[in-house]
């Protein structure tokens, strides 16, 4: 047998997703993940405790029905969006959603659109299923060009706030998108609890628009792999017709709903994130020859003006057990992204950065 005869054809120059690095042993600060840095509610966890019994031997609701009712009803009843049950989608983490829209739309040859920099798993997924990703360079301040409202292919993907740099679009681009575009506009809005912008609105106005959330940022599930994306029924419904059958397990189900039970305690916990994304950013804007960009997310990104200062600094940093993420990518040289971890964490962030600084800046 050849392997290689028998893999698929694509396959052989397809580029898997690179996930980051993560030590496991003591005394790291972890800034480079983009995970939330506390844990789930202690009544979240007892949640989750409770429902370890026979139960797990049985299959999970295939179609989530009472967390997607919960998530209409009760998590989204103040975004003025769809309501109706058949509009949503409940996957194994917003990346399978992302698998699954590929799997309804795309056909070998298909073109899809994606904007640079960005989420990478749009790319790596337009490998996988032999589709052509037209790449769209952002603006020098990650806005989105005139060139866009011209592009054509079956999919559109915009990570909102975006990945990297943690802004997000506003709703006048993304609706001008929606009207433009040919095929689906599919936005990903993993960060947007971080954030007082959402453009679930939308939803009520244009029927090519994809809206996909998560619960492993602002709700500490990532583990748990649970996600939604909300979008017209008929979407829904060839959605539902591609997933795997049990595509979302017992307990991620269970810990979701705890999630929504209990959601403005984690809100106000959130709160937390936000303060310190504001205190980063106005500490690490003190210094010269970085400027911090403005951020929506649960991170910061960090530009330096000379480029050979920002490996020095990574570099540095890491030799003093903290991680954080830079991209080593045309354009993205001199910029770092700081994952917004608790006060103490952070603390340690900056103290040593001040030592770092004191030698390049």
């Amino acid at each position: 047998m050849d392997l290689n005869e028998l893999v698929r054809t694509n396959l052989k120059n397809y580029s898997a997703y690179e996930t980051e690095e993560q030590p496991t042993d003591d005394g790291w600060v972890i800034l480079n993940t983009n995970e939330n840095p506390y844990p789930p509610l202690p009544e979240i966890l007892n949640d989750i405790k409770k429902s370890i019994n026979e139960n797990i031997r049985l299959y999970p609701d295939p179609t989530s029905f009472e967390l997607r009712k919960m998530v209409l009803s009760v998590l989204l009843s103040d975004k003025d969006t769809l309501t109706n049950r058949n509009s949503i989608f409940i996957g194994n983490g917003s990346d399978e959603i992302l698998d699954v829209i590929f799997k309804v739309f795309i056909d070998p040859g298909d073109e899809i659109v994606i904007f640079y920099p960005t989420y990478g798993l749009y790319k790596v997924l337009a490998t996988l299923y032999n589709a052509k990703a037209n790449e769209i360079k952002l603006n020098d301040d990650f806005s989105i060009p005139e060139s866009a409202y011209s592009a054509k292919g079956k999919l559109l993907f915009i990570n909102s706030p975006n990945n990297p740099n943690g802004k997000s679009f506003g709703n006048a681009t993304i609706l001008k998108l929606c009207g433009s575009f040919p095929g689906i506009v599919v936005v990903d809005e993993a960060y947007a609890d971080f954030s007082d912008k959402t453009c679930l609105p939308l939803l009520k106005k244009v029927k090519n628009l994809i809206v996909t959330r998560t619960f492993s940022k602002s709700f500490s599930l990532a583990s748990l792999r649970i996600g939604y994306a909300l979008a017209d029924p008929n979407i829904i419904k060839e959605m539902n017709r591609v997933k795997l059958p049990y595509n979302t397990n017992y307990l991620g189900q269970v810990a979701a709903l705890s999630c929504i039970k209990h959601r403005n305690k984690i809100y106000e916990q959130n709160k937390k994130i936000i303060e310190e994304r504001e205190r980063l950013t106005e500490e690490l804007n003190k210094y010269p020859g970085i400027s911090v960009l403005p951020s929506d997310a649960n991170f910061i990104f960090i530009k330096f003006e000379d480029e050979s200062k920002t490996l020095k600094f990574i570099w540095d940093l890491k030799e003093m057990k903290i991680l954080i993420r830079h991209f080593s990518k045309p354009g993205l040289y001199n910029y770092i992204r700081i994952t917004i971890g608790k006060k103490e964490d952070n603390n340690k962030f900056l103290k040593a950065f001040n030592e770092i600084a004191k030698k390049y800046l």
